[in-house]
């Protein structure tokens, strides 16, 4: 895997990171944001900057030089994903190429909603799709976990991103001083293991921490502020800070006072409605809306339905400057309000209050004209940013190998709180080191505690799924997992996994730490649980498999080849009556990019008085599969990797032998089954059997004519048997090629 971190190395804003696969068949773009600053820290205007071409963004380096991101080009890129919706972390997703798919969270798509009508953002939508947080989801070679974080943007999310044996926790941005601190309690309680890499924001580094330590401070210091006024309260504030506007809506019932709020806040808090029945609503009692012609005019663009359905709460400037006393204004800088707020000052006494980054104060005359206004301002704000703390107890419960800054404008920092940093330069691309320790060889084969928890005998929580697995025909489960093959008793593996298939698709992919994935297309519209580590969650898993598997019928990719290997497996594993010399092991055994169809083992009848056996490297080829024509060059490629690994190819298959022996996902008689648990592979390279199994193959095809021809000019065609047609298989039904 390899890191590059375009934009951020060296800066707060503009954050755009790319991962990559070794292969390069996956590329995956994680935030893609407007610059916040200038390259000589004055602040970043994008209005000076939005007429420019995309090469012109491209040249200035406004738009970081990623190739195959963007519209003008051809698309080389896999998928952009967003933490969060602040435009220094997704500004610039508008000029990403309209093939590229983006995921983001639904609260993240819905604030993308309202900044393409109030904002002009100009992001296209078609191409996204939501994930659900804490559910694991694939991106090519890349597993992707989000997690939610307490962030001053509604429904962020830190990522969790594993490929190619590598763990990369990337923290957007974050914080534990909000509304929802105790998600960083619940990820510093239960932390993903075996972290490699922790990409962490640090915002706060060389910052005063302020006044205010948490929202809660705010919400009193509003109170107390805002409890005795006699005249108007202006707040100026983002709306789209949820936890904000939580404060500001409790502090004002609080003080018996009525909140109003624009156009654009209520649209705001409309569509964030669906995230989350705690945030309030337009239509909540001491809520008014104050239309503007301007917003009136974007929302009418959008839905025209939309003005008559906040009527219901308009209020009129006439009722504003009669009783003022009791309101406060969700206020903004703008032309609109700077109107407003002259035309109040004759009513009483205002005050206002301040409640964001103290940088953006600094960027405008508000203060100014407020004074001239003859209104005081207070500045009330807690960060939407972790403090030093929180990083340390983030990184003390990850503990991760390196750490790697980002999102901020002193990386040297981190050296002083860390002994593990890595520190880059924008567009330095990182290949990650190899982690195994020297000598060390992949096993797919569990670990102890894994094997436990699938054990129905020990009645592991999972035991009902391996039970589940053994009587359903359909069913098919497979180990991935990362064992050290020379030290498997005691190795923790930094991942591992089962996957459970039903015609040729995953319906589920489950980790040890009880992350869990299912393509989206599957659930649809069903209540998942986040995770699977009780009891009850298995439970609740079972009992929606059976819509699950009709949406897998319905939706599913049509697989027959895959859907064969594993009808071959639940013949010769799974049917005793049949009693076939062949045992499948494992299924689907990755090679660098090739993925072998089935190792088994093969145990003729006349020979089970030793527990011995050969090695058996299965093909499948379905109906006219065109790599027919090349499969003489699939058997060379597999045959020069028995040939350097037969020995740790053989240890590897007795381990996951006993392993699904103990599970019972392979039935014998009780004498067989005992034969099995101490058999032995030959390391003879001449007893391995290669078998291409060919399922309606037509025996006239030009293609596989022609293939037989080429494989017989093998060196080892001699070991090639061919199957035609049928599941179960025993010597007698395979004929050699030669």
């Amino acid at each position: 895997m390899r890191l590059t971190i375009h934009r951020g190395t060296h800066e707060i804003g503009g954050s755009c990171l790319e991962l990559s696969s070794n292969s390069g068949c996956t590329r995956l773009i994680v935030d893609i944001g407007l610059p916040l600053v200038n390259a000589d820290r004055t602040p970043f205007e994008w209005d000076n900057f939005r007429d420019l071409t995309e090469n012109e963004l491209l040249t200035r380096r406004i738009l970081p030089l990623i190739e195959g991101l963007y519209e003008g080009g051809k698309p080389s890129v896999t998928a952009v994903i967003l933490s969060h919706a602040h435009l220094d972390h997704y500004g610039l997703l508008r000029f990403v190429h309209s093939d590229i798919p983006m995921y983001m969270s639904l609260g993240t798509k819905s604030l993308a909603e309202v900044s393409n009508v109030f904002l002009g953002t100009s992001v296209r939508l078609d191409m996204v799709k939501t994930f659900t947080m804490w559910q694991c989801f694939q991106i090519g070679e890349f597993n992707v976990t989000p997690y939610l974080v307490d962030h001053s943007a509604p429904d962020a999310a830190a990522f969790l991103i594993e490929g190619e044996g590598q763990r990369v926790f990337y923290t957007g941005d974050f914080r534990g001083h909000g509304r929802k601190g105790v998600l960083l309690d619940r990820i510093t309680k239960d932390p993903p293991a075996n972290v490699d890499y922790l990409v962490m924001e640090g915002s706060m580094l060389g910052r005063d921490e302020g006044l205010y330590p948490d929202e809660n401070a705010v919400e009193q210091a509003i109170y107390d502020l805002i409890q005795h006024q006699k005249g108007p309260s202006y707040i100026f504030t983002s709306s789209q800070n949820l936890d904000r506007m939580v404060s500001i809506y409790r502090a004002a019932r609080r003080s018996g006072k009525i909140l109003v709020i624009d156009l654009y806040t209520a649209f705001v808090l409309d569509k964030l409605s669906i995230i989350s029945p705690s945030i309030p609503q337009f239509s909540w009692e001491g809520i008014r809306v104050l239309f503007s012609h301007y917003h009136a005019g974007k929302l009418a663009e959008q839905d025209k339905k939309l003005l008559y359905k906040y009527r219901r709460a308009k209020i009129e400037f006439e009722e504003i400057y009669d009783n003022a006393q009791d309101k406060v204004l969700i206020a903004k800088d703008s032309r609109y309000f700077r109107i407003v707020i002259g035309k109040l000052k004759q009513s009483s006494k205002a005050l206002a209050v301040f409640s964001m980054w103290h940088g953006y104060l600094e960027r405008s005359d508000l203060e100014q004209f407020l004074q001239a206004n003859g209104i005081e301002m207070t500045e009330i704000h807690t960060s939407g940013h972790a403090y030093v703390n929180q990083l340390k107890r983030l990184a003390s419960a990850l503990k991760p190998r390196f750490i790697i800054p980002m999102h901020t404008f002193y990386p040297e920092k981190y050296s002083e709180m860390f002994p593990n940093v890595i520190q880059l330069k924008d567009g330095e691309i990182m290949e990650f080191e190899i982690i195994n320790k020297p000598n060390s060889v992949r096993c797919r084969a569990l670990s102890k505690g894994f094997m436990d928890k699938l054990d129905p005998a020990k009645d592991g929580v999972y035991g009902p799924l391996v039970e589940l697995v053994r009587k359903t025909k359909d069913l098919h489960l497979e180990f991935r997992g990362q064992l050290d093959l020379n030290n498997p008793e005691n190795d923790l593996p930094k991942y591992e996994a089962l996957n459970i298939y039903y015609k040729g698709n995953s319906i589920l992919k489950l980790g040890g730490d009880g992350t869990f994935r299912i393509d989206p297309a599957f659930t649809e519209e069903l209540e998942i649980p986040r995770f699977l580590r009780t009891k009850e969650d298995v439970r609740a898993y079972i009992d929606l498999l059976p819509k699950i598997m009709f949406n897998v019928a319905t939706r599913g990719k049509t697989s027959m080849e895959i859907e064969y290997e594993q009808m071959i497996i639940r013949a010769n594993n799974l049917e005793r009556r049949i009693n076939s010399e062949y045992i499948a092991v494992y299924n689907q055994y990755n090679i660098g990019n090739e993925r072998w169809d089935i190792l088994a083992i093969k145990w003729p009848r006349r020979e089970r008085q030793k527990p011995t056996g050969q090695l058996a490297l299965i093909e499948v080829k379905y109906a006219l599969n065109p790599e027919i024509k090349i499969a003489y060059e699939q058997l060379e490629r597999y045959y020069t990797y028995l040939q350097e690994n037969i020995e740790d190819l053989c240890r590897e298959m007795e381990l996951i032998l006993r392993q699904k022996l103990v599970l019972k996902l392979i039935e014998k008689t009780p004498e067989q089954m005992r034969q099995l648990e101490k058999l032995k592979l030959e390391r003879d390279l001449k007893k391995i059997e290669i078998i291409l199994f060919l399922v309606d193959y037509n025996p006239n095809s030009v293609w596989k004519t022609k293939m037989i021809e080429k494989a017989r000019e093998l060196p080892f065609a001699g070991q090639i048997r061919i199957v035609d047609g049928g599941l179960a298989m025993w010597q007698q039904s395979s004929k050699p090629l030669a």
